[in-house]
């Protein structure tokens, strides 16, 4: 005898048949395959109180009619097959058939195995031996299957390539109650999740005429626990579970569960509340004020923003911060922590906090000395600042990424100009000669550093003429200077 191995049959498609040939009784299904013709092989569906079961095989009614007298499903020894059922949510209690075979042996059987997850793994529920030579006359078989599974796929194979089985009246009993109707299940809005202000929360069910339940000291809900009937404020950490059950209790969903959980934050209203915190860093702040954006790039997202009282960097390298805005946007309602690298202080946000506030603002630097800049340095950390009258003294070389260039005003007072922000359109071009007003961020690794936004925020030194009398003096002679007289004409 040849042994082999049934790879699981697969549903790739369905063929309706006659309901004539098989019982409707309410209790069970019985397919006795008479409606089937000679040259008809096992598959098709039917649909039983509401219930879709499917059989399928490579069954020979051909040669059932010439060895039985009557259709079959044989389970052929060159085409193996198998019976599928597959209730909709229903029990199935009780298999049975009737059987005979051709060319049996002490050795040959057949065996009855069971799917639950649509055919891939089979488990064996029984096997049956046949016995010597051949039994052309029917013996009853049944086994329990027991099984409310939503899917049950009933299978038998014929484990020897030279028998022939038959198999008549085919037999399901036992479909249990009608399964009860599909409710959908609760759905929250917004859904659970972590949050930094209160929320207010509504419940859905796509089932009409449904009504919503829900506990929140983690027992599960029933009809006696709480009705929804509008939205919730939360306020605090809460754990909903809601179950939705129609109308006369006739079905209810599964249940849902959704966890609120709320964090609670510092508010600060200006910068400098908010850079008050550095020696406690540990919380989370909510910066309810508005900010101005002067600087921004792409390397950890990064952004500058300063108010009338101090700047603060901050570092997004999580690019929580999905909002597009523009040079001088107002941005206000940042959540976020304080962290710090290198000594600059960094305001790392864990929501976005939406559009500009107000857009077309103007940002004035504020012009402090070299002197004031680097000896009072935290006073202007991040903020938009003008140095006048500053002199390289890499005159000449040219700027690159990361490098720190001395600079020193007319009083030789010391300040690093360094190339923080990477990429800038003055990174490869000469270092300038000369005095020059640098507008740029104040910024620190470890060191105090003067970094330019661009190009343009590197210009030509202008003087700036004192007031008062002396003042006024200086101003007519530089007037006077640039008067010309040609031919007795003044021009």
């Amino acid at each position: 005898m040849k042994k082999f191995t049934l790879a699981s049959l697969v549903l790739t498609l369905f063929f309706a048949f006659s309901l004539s040939g098989h019982s409707q009784d309410k209790d069970a299904w019985i397919e006795t395959f008479d409606s089937q013709t000679s040259n008809s092989y096992g598959t098709g569906t039917i649909t039983i109180d509401g219930r879709d079961w499917t059989r399928q095989g490579a069954g020979n009614f051909s040669y059932a009619n010439t060895k039985m007298g009557s259709p079959a499903f044989t389970i052929n020894d060159n085409t193996p097959g198998a019976f599928i059922a597959s209730p909709s949510l229903s029990t199935l209690g009780t298999v049975s058939f009737k059987y005979a075979y051709t060319n049996g042996s002490s050795s040959n059987m057949f065996i009855v195995q069971k799917s639950t997850d649509g055919g891939t793994i089979f488990t064996d529920l029984d096997t049956h031996t046949l016995g010597e030579g051949s039994n052309e006359t029917y013996v009853n078989y049944s086994f329990d299957v027991n099984d409310n599974s939503a899917s049950v796929i009933i299978k038998i194979t014929n484990d020897d390539q030279d028998a022939h089985i038959f198999i008549e009246d085919f037999t399901v009993t036992n479909f249990g109650e009608e399964p009860p109707p599909v409710v959908g299940a609760p759905t929250f809005d917004p859904a659970g999740g972590t949050y930094y202000t209160a929320q207010t929360v509504t419940m859905a069910t796509t089932t009409e005429g449904a009504d919503i339940f829900y506990t929140t000291d983690g027992t599960d809900p029933d009809a006696g626990s709480t009705l929804y009937t509008t939205s919730i404020n939360v306020d605090a950490t809460t754990t909903f579970k809601a179950i939705a059950i129609e109308a006369e209790g006739k079905g209810q969903s599964t249940i849902t569960t959704a966890t609120y959980t709320i964090e609670s934050a510092t508010e600060v209203t200006t910068i400098a509340e908010l850079r008050a915190q550095e020696d406690d860093k540990a919380g989370l702040y909510y910066f309810s004020g508005e900010a101005f954006l002067t600087f921004q790039q792409d390397y950890r997202n990064q952004k500058f923003i300063q108010d009338a009282t101090a700047a603060i960097l901050i570092d997004d390298n999580a690019d929580v911060i999905t909002t597009t805005y523009n040079l001088y946007d107002g941005i206000s309602g940042i959540y976020g922590e304080l962290t710090s690298y290198k000594g600059m202080l960094q305001f790392k946000p864990i929501l976005d906090p939406g559009a500009a506030s107000s857009t077309g603002n103007t940002v004035t630097p504020q012009l402090v000395t070299a002197t004031e800049f680097v000896s009072n340095f935290e006073a202007y950390e991040a903020m938009l600042v003008r140095i006048d009258n500053l002199t390289f003294a890499d005159a000449g070389s040219t700027f690159g990424n990361g490098q720190v260039y001395a600079t020193t005003d007319p009083s030789s007072s010391p300040l690093d100009f360094r190339t923080s922000f990477y990429n800038v359109d003055y990174i490869g071009s000469a270092i300038p000669t000369g005095g020059r007003d640098i507008v740029g961020i104040a910024n620190q690794r470890d060191n105090a550093y003067l970094t330019a936004r661009n190009a343009a925020d590197i210009m030509n030194h202008t003087p700036v003429i004192p007031l008062g009398s002396t003042g006024i003096l200086i101003a007519g002679l530089l007037m006077a200077a640039v008067l010309v007289v040609r031919r007795g004409r003044l021009f």
